[in-house]
């Protein structure tokens, strides 16, 4: 086969390789750029970030306070309506309805939405049409995302002040894979849900089960475990 044509089968190749491999790519990126439209924030960040039980209530709790805030701020702009999940197998969005002394949850069809409208879109009515208030848009995700951040900075806080080296720790629950803990070397009037708990040690964290906290990590304390099988023999 002569040289050049061989050279030019091999380009032709590798760019319809190229071509190729830049379409899966951007296939990838927008499907995920669209799962993400239909994803809530405060969910979206939730997703990326360990957090408590605990920490997920107090952050949808907050969250509802800044919705109504806000609404009420921004009152003469009508009534605010903010979007925050789109219904499996139907064309309907679920939306937060926000007005003067009664809050309500309803549901949208897809038809009677501006195009461009999708989960975490704040909208108002104008002559009996729904349409997207941008800046309410940014505001209020803005203002989520501020507050979450802040929940979870302190969420962190109180989880480095809770963990003590050379520390024993008792399971008092395991929730799905949420381990609370009581620490029995000081004894404090509280417990913790530990959101970086070693998962290779999940099915071991079982109800009065003992840790120790060693150079950063939570270690299964053996002897615990053989002195409790000698008593039950």
């Amino acid at each position: 086969m002569n040289l050049n044509i061989f050279n030019n089968l091999k380009n032709s190749i590798k760019k319809s390789n190229d071509n190729a491999q830049n379409f899966l790519n951007e296939l990838k990126n927008s499907i995920e750029n669209t799962a993400e439209e239909k994803i809530e924030i405060l969910e979206k960040f939730q997703s990326e970030n360990k957090v408590s039980i605990g920490t997920k209530n107090l952050m949808e709790s907050k969250m509802d306070e800044i919705l109504k805030n806000y609404a009420e701020e921004t009152c003469d702009k009508g009534d605010l309506y903010y979007i925050v999940e789109k219904s499996k197998n139907e064309d309907t969005y679920v939306a937060y309805k926000y007005e003067e002394d009664d809050d309500s949850v309803l549901k949208i069809q897809k038809e009677d939405l501006p195009q461009d409208a999708n989960v975490n879109s704040a909208l108002r009515l104008n002559e009996g049409k729904y349409e997207i208030d941008e800046d309410a848009t940014l505001e209020i995700e803005t203002r989520i995302t501020n507050m979450a951040n802040e929940v979870l900075d302190e969420q962190n806080k109180i989880l480095e002040e809770y963990r003590k080296e050379g520390h024993l720790y008792r399971v008092s629950e395991n929730i799905n894979g949420s381990v609370f803990l009581w620490d029995i070397t000081d004894e404090p009037k509280m417990e913790v849900e530990e959101v970086d708990f070693p998962e290779d040690l999940l099915d071991k964290a079982i109800e009065g089960t003992i840790f120790e906290y060693v150079n950063g990590e939570y270690k299964l304390k053996e002897w615990f475990l053989n002195e409790s099988c000698n008593r039950t023999r």
